[in-house]
């Protein structure tokens, strides 16, 4: 005799009648969880761009770059397509909203001058940059030490922008056209000879044809003359500022005066009467 009971005997084919019964419903029980798992999965990599915020995703910041209709500058063809150019220059970023608020106007403005009737010499270029886009947009905004977006810089673009200013007037395709066509035309300057009066053109020459040290020494003797300037206005002020003080406490007394005469007159009056 034996403590164990009576020994059951399970023939093989039952056995695995069993074990394929509990693997279905085993598996009918998970099937649920996994289909969900499974599309989840497949939802993340559709829209992997789901974290970043609204345009910004990879997508919308490609759409708003491809319809630019400016030239588009970068470190990399900015001194090429620029020489010799007027340029009007949007730094910009895709994802900006005041750049978009003026994305339609600055379109207009490319629009117009790429009509050759209104750039005839094929001087003036309508220009963006795009400051998100690394490197080579990146590069010029940091030459160009932009702080803010939208920045539009205009001006002869020649010795790498040297001469480019900062536009600070309204961004609308009426301001934007009415103030190129009054600013956009050749200056005299160093890199544009052509444009310079008679005299003008004298004294560019003579400063083209000196040497660092020379130049270096001019440099000194024009911000001397310039601090010179500055203290000669201000003693002349401070010694106008004096006169007037002078002639004010003279104003006052004259006029105290006349008030005690008038008021001597008033009274001799009344009692006369």
């Amino acid at each position: 005799e034996t403590c164990n009971g009576p020994t059951i005997t399970i023939p093989k084919p039952r056995i695995i009648r069993l074990i394929s019964r509990m693997t279905r419903k085993t598996l009918s029980n998970l099937f649920p969880p996994l289909l969900f798992l499974f599309a989840a999965i497949l939802l993340h990599g559709a829209l992997s761009f789901s974290n970043e915020p609204p345009g910004r995703d990879p997508i919308s910041i490609d759409k708003v770059r491809k319809a630019e209709r400016a030239v588009s500058l970068t470190s990399d063809n900015f001194d090429e397509l620029t020489k010799g150019k007027l340029v009007f220059i949007k730094f910009y970023s895709p994802y900006c909203p005041h750049c978009k608020e003026m994305a339609n106007a600055w379109n207009e403005l490319a629009d117009h001058y790429q009509q050759p009737e209104n750039n005839k010499n094929g001087d003036i270029l309508i220009g963006s940059i795009d400051c998100t886009n690394s490197p080579t947009g990146k590069a010029l905004c940091a030459k160009f030490k932009i702080m803010g977006l939208p920045t539009i810089l205009y001006g002869d673009a020649n010795f790498g922008g040297v001469y480019l200013e900062e536009y600070r007037g309204e961004k609308t395709i009426t301001d934007l056209k009415n103030f190129a066509s009054r600013t956009l035309v050749p200056e005299c300057n160093a890199g544009n000879l052509g444009s310079c009066a008679a005299d003008e053109r004298v004294e560019m020459e003579s400063y083209i044809a000196m040497s660092y040290h020379e130049l270096d020494a001019k440099i000194k003797q024009v911000e001397q003359k310039e601090k010179d300037t500055k203290a000669f206005y201000a003693a002349e002020f401070g010694r106008l500022h004096d006169s007037y003080n002078e002639q004010l406490a003279e104003k006052t007394i004259y006029v105290s005066r006349v008030k005690d005469d008038l008021r001597i007159i008033k009274e001799v009056i009344s009692m006369k009467g």
